[in-house]
């Protein structure tokens, strides 16, 4: 049976309550440690919560003001459980203050992508995606939310992105399906 995803604050505060309690003291983020690969800071490990604390309502509408769209409902409620996350799915998700539009905040990959034969059929896509986490320069995952492709429940079709690999994005109802993906995969 397939695990719901989270969408309201009360269910993401209980599914990353969940998750951390598994991951945050797991044998692969032992390792990681031991072998000098610190995925989870070392300030997160001693409180026991990879994730930060929750963005306040006046953070996130800074966010929307600024980037001039409104978030999905299921990240919102999640920036209000934690406002950002450390190594969720081989990523780190953003603080609501650091995401951006993927052309803002990696500019010079789009400006080289245009300029060559990669990724010409996802250069739209990608320009109306909001990056919201990376691999904190790992083999380069990204981690996008599409404001135009929005459901007619208002969520946006997330994607997970491998570049490096050749692979187009791969999609996701929502960011609550592609967090749930990743954290049971």
């Amino acid at each position: 049976m397939t695990t719901p995803s989270p969408l309201t604050v009360a269910e993401w505060r209980a599914f990353l309550s969940d998750y951390n309690a598994r991951h945050i003291n797991s044998d692969e983020v032992r390792e990681a440690i031991e072998d000098h690969r610190q995925v989870i800071s070392k300030k997160r490990l001693e409180a026991g919560w990879a994730g930060a604390e929750p963005a306040g309502e006046e953070a996130i509408v800074a966010a929307e003001e600024r980037l001039g769209v409104r978030l999905p409902l299921s990240y919102r409620n999640f920036l209000q459980v934690s406002d950002g996350w450390e190594d969720i799915g081989s990523v780190d998700l953003f603080q609501v203050r650091d995401i951006g539009w993927f052309a803002d905040l990696d500019a010079d990959l789009i400006k080289a992508w245009s300029d060559s034969d990669s990724f010409v059929d996802q250069l739209a896509m990608l320009k109306r995606c909001l990056l919201i986490g990376d691999d904190d320069g790992g083999s380069g995952c990204y981690w996008l939310l599409h404001a135009d492709g929005v459901g007619e429940n208002g969520e946006w079709t997330a994607y997970v992105w491998w570049p490096g690999d050749g692979d187009d994005p791969e999609p996701y109802h929502d960011f609550a399906a592609m967090v749930r993906e990743a954290v049971h995969s």
